[in-house]
């Protein structure tokens, strides 16, 4: 199974202020949605409340949470950990964490792939998203457009 991280973030690593994303970037969108249409989506709690529409249409939407029920978070599966999400999953070929910030933390442990939109702009926030090290991960594809880059990294022992 591979277990891709997908998030983007400003060139000051910030991915959410005010558990909001601070830019709107329309590109951005298109692809989150082209690379995760068909496969699980596992988010926190906060990641969930900020979706501007819940559940996300054509995925399966897995809360992370301790607090929630499933009947507080009407289509989507509420599982206590990224673990139980994980094995929750095991028939899909892949599975997308969506964040918030204490997901990703935890994912870079079991993801294979990091599926980076990176803003070429600073903002202020109050989420940022982990280090990348490079000893762990390397590029296999970028692509540069203007104000932004869709960034592939692999780990690299993967």
């Amino acid at each position: 199974m591979e277990i891709i991280i997908i998030a983007a973030m400003a060139e000051n690593r910030v991915i959410g202020k005010d558990n909001a994303l601070p830019w709107s970037l329309k590109e951005d969108m298109a692809h989150f949605r082209e690379l995760t249409a068909g496969y699980p989506c596992v988010m926190g709690r906060k990641t969930w409340e900020s979706l501007p529409k819940r559940p996300l249409p054509g995925r399966l939407n897995i809360v992370i949470s301790r607090s929630l029920s499933a009947e507080n978070v009407p289509g989507a599966a509420v599982l206590p950990s990224l673990e139980d999400a994980i094995r929750h999953c095991a028939d899909y070929e892949k599975i997308f964490i969506c964040g918030g910030v204490s997901i990703y933390c935890e994912a870079l442990a079991f993801a294979n792939t990091i599926e980076l939109t990176l803003i070429h702009k600073q903002y202020e926030g109050d989420a940022f998203f982990p280090e990348i090290d490079p000893a762990l991960w390397v590029v296999k594809d970028r692509q540069d457009f203007d104000g932004y880059s869709f960034i592939s990294y692999r780990k690299a022992y993967s």
